[in-house]
């Protein structure tokens, strides 16, 4: 027993195995060598964490079957070579157990979180396979890089609920792997992350919530659902400040501005939200020299002003002889939870997109 113990620990100290009889296992010193993430992760020594809808790790693997150890409130979606064959919910920290389809031949696997965690966050420590599995190389990074900064429609918020469902359905309801963002950039091959917070403005948040945290403020932070630590002072943890020298999109999709102008008045003033979004627009250039920008906008109850003033921000650019932008006004089918888009209107507003997106990244012919 005592040296069968001593194996094991020595085997958990390991950052990545080889097929042997306990399994094979990747911890966290190990997990930029053998797992590709899309999103904003944060990567310490002990875990990694994100709080991003759609945040995904990907690997290739042979397993009949998967242990994450993760903690935090979320759901996530497994897949193997493209297809789900699990859904978890994850909250304290445990070992979470997938099958597979348990055939003998490699599997690229994809860790999907389809909920939204903010405030919050989840931390991923391990992902191992049953005892006969094995790791094999890496999925490779692709040369197509989209970014999306939105709101709760780009979040994926209710996309499998109802119009009249509960609050309580919220959590079950939330897929971002069935919002256009994830769909547009699966579709692509493309790397991503889709930085969105439902709720939240350009300026100003849905009936005013925590009016400090807008999604400008937000988008500073690796981790944004647990950067602000106290959310009444608005006391932010600054240690998960954002790099962005480490993600240049080649394009950048804006859809923000529902809950500027929805929901119980005061609405945002137009000029404080354009004065915003072209302060944003010129912190995205100087971080990604050469990006392309989409700016997104739909009509919004009850003075549909959100249109006509991202409109005005793309009409003053344009007269500027700024070339690097285009502008779409969508409609979108809100059947869904709260008044949000439906699985056919989100898979709709991709393929709306798709063709837009494919011009300002140069990737029709490729």
């Amino acid at each position: 027993m005592r040296c069968l113990k001593w194996i094991r620990s020595a085997l958990a100290a390991c950052s990545l195995l080889p097929a042997l009889s306990l399994g094979a296992e990747v911890t966290v010193g190990a997990f930029s060598e053998n797992l590709l993430f899309s999103g904003r992760w944060d990567h310490g020594k002990e875990y990694s964490r994100t709080s991003a809808p759609a945040a995904m790790v990907q690997f290739n693997a042979q397993a009949k079957e998967l242990l994450f150890e993760i903690s935090g409130e979320a759901r996530f979606r497994i897949d193997e070579d493209g297809k789900q064959i699990a859904v978890i919910s994850t909250d304290a920290r445990d070992v979470y157990k997938v099958k597979t389809t348990g055939t003998a031949s490699p599997h690229l696997y994809r860790l999907i979180k389809i909920s939204e965690s903010n405030p919050g966050g989840i931390h991923l420590y391990k992902v191992s396979t049953d005892k006969s599995g094995k790791f094999l190389a890496p999925p490779k990074h692709n040369n197509r890089r989209i970014e999306f900064i939105g709101d709760s429609y780009t979040v994926g918020y209710g996309v499998e609920g109802q119009l009249g469902d509960p609050d309580s359905f919220v959590f079950k309801t939330t897929n971002s792997s069935k919002g256009y963002a994830f769909l547009l950039a699966d579709g692509f091959r493309a790397d991503f992350q889709i930085n969105a917070f439902s709720g939240r403005g350009m300026v100003r948040n849905y009936d005013n919530i925590v009016p400090e945290w807008p999604v400008t403020r937000l988008y500073e932070y690796t981790v944004p659902g647990l950067a602000p630590e106290d959310l009444d002072k608005g006391v932010p943890d600054e240690s998960l400040r954002y790099d962005f020298g480490s993600f240049h999109p080649q394009v950048i999709v804006i859809f923000v501005g529902i809950n500027d102008f929805q929901g119980n008045p005061p609405y945002a003033d137009k000029d404080e939200y354009k004065k915003a979004y072209v302060a944003l627009l010129e912190k995205l250039r100087k971080a990604h020299p050469g990006v392309k920008f989409l700016l997104v906008s739909t009509k919004v109850w009850p003075n549909d002003d959100m249109t006509p003033t991202v409109k005005a921000v793309y009409d003053s650019q344009k007269a500027l002889g700024k070339k690097d932008l285009e502008f779409v006004e969508v409609h979108t089918e809100n059947t869904a939870l709260h008044g949000h888009p439906s699985e056919h209107s989100q898979a709709d507003l991709a393929r709306t997109l798709r063709s837009i997106v494919a011009r300002l990244g140069g990737w029709l012919s490729r």
